[in-house]
């Protein structure tokens, strides 16, 4: 298969936040989105992690993990923009105050599994974004959910497309 083919961003623009105020359930529920053990943060060093393995066998495939890593970058900065604005702070913890750890990563580095959790992961950010639409208010906000969540369905696409198409191999 021609891996080139794989597109890994929608080619449309993300939403501006418009009518944000003060609600710090909101900027939590954004928080908890962006840099919790299961979001934006953790998909960003994730699939850098599996692109460096990746690379030593397959540049191709190790490039797709990059480039779905720089999106997860895009979405991160959204989402800690937007936090600011309904009145949050941009640390590296979730709204219980815990702090981002990498020890919360998955280390494999068997191809197989990496597309595994990936997908895996991404079935869950879908699923919390779709429940972080369910309780905001700001429409804008839930429009760049939506957005973010069109991306995150071109993962698990991109990531099926190669877990059907390659032999697998302990890297």
């Amino acid at each position: 298969m021609n891996f080139e083919d794989i597109i890994v961003r929608v080619d449309d623009e993300y939403p501006e936040i418009i009518g944000a105020t003060r609600d710090m359930v909101t900027a939590g529920i954004i928080k908890n989105l962006s840099t919790s053990r299961v979001g934006e943060l953790k998909a960003i060093l994730q699939y850098f992690y599996n692109a460096v393995i990746s690379n030593k066998t397959n540049k191709e495939i190790a490039r797709i993990f990059e480039e779905i890593s720089m999106v997860e970058m895009i979405h991160l900065d959204l989402l800690q923009h937007a936090q600011t604005e309904f009145g949050g702070d941009a640390k590296y913890d979730d709204a219980h105050g815990n702090m981002f750890n990498v020890t919360l990563m998955n280390y494999t580095t068997k191809l197989n599994d990496m597309l595994e959790y990936n997908i895996a992961g991404e079935y869950k950010a879908i699923e919390a974004y779709q429940n972080a639409i369910n309780k905001v208010k700001n429409q804008s906000l839930k429009d760049l959910f939506s957005r973010i969540i069109e991306d995150e369905k071109l993962h698990i696409k991109a990531l099926e497309q190669i877990k059907n198409n390659v032999e697998f191999l302990s890297i």
